[in-house]
């Protein structure tokens, strides 16, 4: 997953403290662990996603010489599993494209830094990866995009923009395939896509003369439905034969994204791009919230604790494809679990270090049975004292359910077919 405002921060502390001590020089190899046969190949599946030329981290790991100046960073924040960014804590849920390394993997990398990060024979190299521009799914049957591009200012903190745009149909369609195209790599962070049926997203405007709305933390308003989510690395959702997103007429697509901004303006007009089904659909994916909107955070509570639940009804059994778990600035953690009729418990996920800069969508290695009467229980845990870097206030105050900064919520929507 791409990079946030933590790892550029750390960055910079980590360059700052070891640019205090002598230069950092590459050994011969030795027989050492080196960067051409081993060291490359972890890069490649679980970090150059992100730290490519033109995406979203601050800078890249293509090249043997790119590692080595990031060396020791990069062996400081695997040790303290901060990086690749993979919230669910392991053991809890089965999800696919986890980036998640191995202890083997962490000690590799440990022993390449400690040995003088070697670069190694050239033969050793496998084939650089590539990062295709186009469409990876095809041509779409219908590409969204906001009238014109919105401008990122630069240095203005992080920034949650909304953009609603009419899918243009006159009947109702499955979506069968969604691909988001960032129009600005290096600035989206991520991407939720929503659908409005009501047309109240068209009347959201801002006084800042750019296209879309501020929408920190929710779209505003209650959609319809949800398209799913996009964070860098994510391949394409595509969903199985006979399973799709029944889209409404008139209904429109707003696309909720999160901008990193940089030390530039930067232009960005990301496209959406939706493929419908070509033969009949059996199954709708839909979202269920689980949500409790019945916050009341008292200030200075460290470990505030709430819980919800819904129970799947007597006649419909379902299976769980994927989950996205959400919270504000306060969230610490949240566990969401499927507690059979039987009295049987199997955990969905768990987060025990939640960041608000690294949310997304979680697909579940293979679909998740829920039958009917089955509980879905959720837990959260709150920091609202001073001691919370990220609290908002300071010093703290209440805090209730809301859509600003300041707020709260706790919601995690489960995509679900029926049986």
């Amino acid at each position: 997953m791409a990079a946030g405002r933590f790892l550029a921060a750390f960055t910079l502390v980590v360059r700052a403290l070891w640019g205090q001590q002598a230069p950092f020089r590459a050994r011969s190899a030795g027989g050492a662990v080196t960067f051409n046969n081993q060291i490359v190949r972890i890069l490649q599946e679980n970090c150059q996603v992100c730290h490519h030329p033109g995406d979203i981290a601050p800078f890249s790991l293509m090249t043997y010489q790119d590692a080595l100046a990031e060396a020791r960073a990069i062996q400081s924040d695997v040790q303290a599993r901060k990086m690749p960014p993979w919230k669910p804590v392991a053991g809890y849920g089965e999800f696919r494209n986890e980036r998640r390394l191995s202890q083997h993997e962490i000690d590799l990398i440990t022993r390449w830094v400690r040995e003088g990060a070697p670069e190694g024979e050239a033969r050793d190299l496998p084939p650089p990866m590539e990062f295709p521009s186009g469409w990876r799914l095809g041509t779409p049957d219908l590409v969204l995009e906001p009238e014109t591009a919105f401008t990122v200012p630069a240095d203005s903190g992080d920034i949650y923009r909304c953009f609603s745009v009419p899918l243009g149909l006159t009947e109702s369609r499955y979506v069968t395939g969604i691909e988001v195209q960032p129009g600005n790599r290096s600035v989206v962070h991520h991407a939720l896509l929503f659908q409005d049926t009501t047309g109240v997203s068209a009347q959201m405007a801002s006084n800042d003369g750019q296209p879309g709305y501020p929408c920190f933390g929710d779209p505003g308003f209650l959609p319809t439905s949800a398209f799913g989510a996009w964070v860098p690395g994510n391949d394409p959702q595509q969903f199985p034969d006979g399973i799709g997103i029944k889209t409404m007429p008139g209904a429109r697509l707003v696309l909720q994204i999160h901008y990193h901004p940089k030390d530039t303006p930067q232009s960005d007009r990301t496209r959406v791009g939706l493929y419908f089904a070509r033969g009949p659909i059996q199954k709708n994916y839909a979202y269920l919230p689980i949500v409790n909107t019945h916050l009341d955070i008292p200030p200075g509570e460290a470990r505030y604790t709430i819980t919800a639940s819904f129970t799947v009804p007597p006649l419909f059994g379902a299976q769980a494809i994927s989950i996205t778990p959400h919270m504000h600035l306060l969230g610490r953690q949240m566990r969401v679990d499927a507690v059979y009729p039987d009295g049987a418990r199997r955990p969905l996920i768990y987060i025990d270090d939640w960041d608000f800069d690294w949310q997304g969508t979680y697909y579940f290695k293979e679909p998740v049975p829920l039958p009917p009467l089955t509980r879905l229980e959720l837990t959260a845990v709150y920091d609202n004292s001073s001691a919370n870097p990220k609290n908002p206030n300071q010093p703290p105050k209440e805090v209730r359910w809301g859509e600003q900064t300041t707020d709260e919520m706790c919601i995690a929507a489960i995509g679900f077919v029926l049986e």
